[in-house]
């Protein structure tokens, strides 16, 4: 049948047989239309306005509402679905691991608090450490008593080091009853961290540190029973090791030797027959040091310090000093023990002028608080067995 087009009269029989609740089909058969057509007008009708829709049951409804209740139908037909599946797949999962147990033998559980407490204990540890290291009690039964301050060793064969004013201070401080040492730093070249230096040096480290062994030697007995030496601290020449491969190489050779050891200062507390004296040697400052006056960074290191000394030496600047100073009313001493390495290259090309080994020795006194400085180990060995002793 071809098609035509829907009069109006055509349109109100459809709208008003449909009111009625009559069939397409019937309709169609009406009007001699398709059923197909028929459906098409009743949508067009609906669309329009003139004809209201309805369910199966006749009863009237919106279509938006409808659209929405069958897009919530939907959806919660999905999520029924989506529900089931989960639910299938747990139950696959759980049958999956009732036939497999899988234990971690490392459980990396970090719990704070517990974590905490740790710190706490492993931080009041290093600060006991960071206070007590390098404190050294030192008590003499019998006195008077000498303490040689040496420093700035800088032992290296093929340098303008002078290894016989070296030996024979030690060995006159071994031989002289009463005298004893505190070494402060750079005992040997040691040009680890300077490869230019290293190279155009004369001899290497391993042979420096060996020499080293054996000058600590020189201050005691064969069996290294008895050494004057109450204590090594380490200088920066020193500490380039450890920089450098993390392994503080004095340390073992001081421990290898039975001798006291500190990195950078020891604070010796002495006392003579009873008589308290304290000591301090560092092998440097960052701060406070005077090109005018070597003694300057000494003294103003006791004032801006934690505790008073009675005897500050500082090492490092090959200067040779030695000052007696009064502090809270009472004597006391600057020194700065000069170096065995006469000069450098360093030295030379930045106008230093050559050093002195000079050894300031202190002689201490039991029963009353006496001290005299003496500039040179040699200048105290004499009065020493000229006056002192007698």
């Amino acid at each position: 049948m071809a098609n035509k087009t829907w009069t109006r009269q055509e349109e109100e029989v459809v709208k008003e047989e449909r009111r009625q609740g009559t069939e397409v089909a019937d309709i169609a058969a009406m009007l001699g239309r398709t059923a197909s057509s028929v459906s098409g007008k009743i949508r067009d009708l609906k669309d329009r306005g003139e004809l209201i829709w309805t369910d199966r049951q006749g009863n009237e409804v919106n279509p938006a509402e409808s659209k929405e209740q069958i897009r919530k139908a939907s959806h919660e037909f999905e999520n029924v679905a989506l529900k089931a599946e989960i639910k299938d797949l747990e139950g696959k999962i759980s049958d999956f691991k009732t036939g497999v147990t899988i234990e971690p033998e490392w459980d990396d559980e970090w719990v704070g608090p517990k974590e905490w407490e740790r710190a706490e204990v492993d931080g009041r540890k290093r600060i006991d450490k960071a206070v007590k290291r390098g404190r050294f009690k030192v008590d003499f039964e019998k006195g008077p008593v000498a303490i040689c301050a040496i420093s700035d060793q800088h032992i290296a064969k093929g340098t303008p080091c002078d290894f016989s004013r070296m030996r024979e201070d030690a060995e006159l401080i071994r031989d002289t009853e009463g005298f004893y040492a505190v070494l402060g730093g750079d005992g040997v070249d040691n040009h680890i961290k300077h490869r230019a230096a290293m190279i155009s040096a004369g001899s290497g480290p391993d042979d420096q540190w060996r020499l080293f062994d054996y000058y600590l030697q020189l201050f005691g007995d064969s069996n290294r029973s008895e050494s004057k030496i109450l204590a090594v601290i380490s200088g920066n020449h020193d500490a380039w090791t450890k920089e450098m491969s993390g392994v503080d190489y004095l340390s073992s050779v001081v421990a290898n030797n039975k001798l006291c050891y500190a990195p950078a200062e020891a604070r010796l507390d002495i006392t003579v027959e009873g008589q308290p004296y304290k000591m301090v040697m560092r092998h440097q400052t960052g701060r406070f040091n005077s090109s005018l006056n070597q003694t300057h960074a000494v003294k103003r290191f006791y004032e801006y310090n934690d505790e008073a000394f009675d005897i500050g030496v500082i090492g490092h600047h090959h200067e040779a000093a030695i000052e007696m100073f009064i502090r809270h009313g009472l004597k006391r001493y600057a020194a700065r023990p000069g170096s065995y390495q006469i000069t450098s290259p360093y030295a030379h090309q930045y106008g230093f002028g050559r050093s002195i080994p000079t050894c300031p020795t202190f002689v201490l006194f039991p029963g009353e608080r006496r001290m005299i400085g003496f500039a040179d180990v040699r200048d105290a060995v004499w009065a020493w067995g000229n006056v002192i002793g007698k």
